[in-house]
């Protein structure tokens, strides 16, 4: 498997989570207005209680969208540049560091499960910034 490969088959990883992470939200609404539990409207985009498993899935497929774009940026240039090695080494742990935030957060909410969430989103950053960096010390 080629570099250009890895590095868009781990976007593509990412994007995959961000799906299923989508279709359990609408699966466990869709269950709960079809037998009644809730009502079509029942669920605000702006409520957040994070004592509700139902609301900790919705911020976590929320929180994947987070970096989607700048990562769709990221990796694009890194092929369209043919820089993807970089791209390929570290999307894989940055889309495990994803799916590991999102565990977390589904996992409930108390102080110390905040900062191993944010530590897994730290990690992601950290990557994000270290391709930008690579990809602009190539082209410089």
């Amino acid at each position: 498997m080629t570099h250009e490969h890895l590095a868009a088959l781990s976007l593509l990883a990412y994007a995959g989570w961000g799906l299923a992470l989508l279709l359990l939200l609408l699966t466990a609404r869709g269950l709960m207005v079809l037998s009644g539990k809730a009502k079509a409207d029942a669920f605000p985009p702006y409520h957040y209680n994070p004592a509700c498993p139902l609301n900790r899935l919705s911020r976590a497929y929320m929180n994947t969208l987070e970096l989607l774009g700048i990562l769709i940026v990221v990796v694009g240039v890194s092929l369209y540049l043919g820089y993807a090695d970089l791209a390929a080494e570290l999307m894989p742990w940055l889309v495990a560091a994803r799916v590991a935030q999102s565990l977390v957060h589904l996992m409930g909410v108390n102080h110390w499960l905040v900062l191993v969430r944010f530590s897994f989103f730290f990690v992601q950053v950290a990557l994000v910034v270290c391709l930008v960096a690579h990809i602009l010390v190539q082209v410089l």
